[in-house]
């Protein structure tokens, strides 16, 4: 084989990546609206291109980072979609194809999760799951009639913590309040809903920075304590993970947003209902 010589590996190496471009570009169309396998078949492609002697090493690394996170992005999509449909089975009380679809989303969960998916997304397709799977036709949960409004949000699960941006995407209340617990400190909200929390905690006694993640215990003191098998009184309310997106000095306020629509919160919801309590939007 004759040896190149600088400027024809210089033309080579440009007309690989040029290539490479045009294969990115289609695959990231098709990861937006396309069938998963197709999206593999089109990765697989681009991966063997990426393995000419001749292209260069940097920029392969890369592209394999590309494909990877568009390959993820289309399995992630895919789940959303068979997990909706799935719940409409749920709803039209259609067990075996409610089962089937969810067979299929498990199936791409697990590609997505080995294509680097995160544990948000993890959490909220295991909760997706358990609400569908408690779906039926003759009767669905106020935690259930919640789950089919994820589709919206599935790809924007939450405010992105790390660069301080809080997204309203759900009615806020002021009353009743909430008694939130924050890793040893215990304050009450200003405002709260499925998506997050403000928090009346003085911002310079607060030990974490936005971005940072931390584990809340929420409870309402407004509704009635009720009996578990030992018939003592148990809370209503549980365990949530929250991120930090403002810290707020001028109301003395710590912003938090949840990964996800937050069960927890749904099932504060549902025991106001059961308690005749109407939460108050914020005004």
């Amino acid at each position: 084989m004759p040896v190149m010589d600088a400027d024809q590996r210089r033309k080579l190496e440009d007309q690989l990546l040029r290539k490479a471009e045009e294969a990115a570009r289609i695959l990231r169309r098709e990861a937006e609206t396309g069938d998963p396998a197709h999206v593999d078949a089109l990765a697989e492609g681009l991966a063997g291109l990426l393995k000419t002697r001749e292209f260069p090493s940097l920029r392969a690394a890369e592209f394999r980072e590309l494909s990877r996170v568009y390959q993820r992005g289309a399995y992630q999509r895919s789940v959303d979609s068979l997990l909706v449909q799935a719940e409409r089975c749920g709803h039209r009380g259609d067990e075996k194809g409610r089962n089937a679809l969810l067979t299929q989303a498990k199936d791409h969960f697990a590609k997505a999760l080995r294509l680097g998916a995160d544990d948000e997304f993890r959490h909220g397709v295991e909760r997706r799951v358990q609400a569908t799977l408690m779906t039926s036709k003759d009767g669905v949960d106020e935690r259930t009639k919640q789950a089919a409004k994820r589709k919206l949000d599935q790809h924007d699960v939450g405010a992105k913590p790390p660069n301080g941006i809080e997204r309203r995407r759900a009615i806020r209340y002021a009353d009743p309040v909430l008694t939130v617990e924050a890793e040893g400190r215990r304050g009450t909200t200003i405002n709260w809903s499925t998506r997050g929390l403000l928090v009346d905690l003085p911002p310079e006694e607060f030990a974490h920075a936005v971005g940072g993640k931390l584990r809340l215990d929420l409870h309402c003191p407004d509704i009635p304590e009720t009996a578990g098998p030992d018939k003592a009184g148990h809370r209503v309310g549980g365990r949530q993970i929250a991120h930090v997106v403002r810290l707020d000095p001028d109301r003395h306020a710590v912003a938090l947003s949840f990964p996800d629509i937050s069960t927890v919160m749904l099932d504060l919801m549902h025991a106001m209902k059961e308690a005749g309590i109407k939460p108050e939007p914020e005004r």
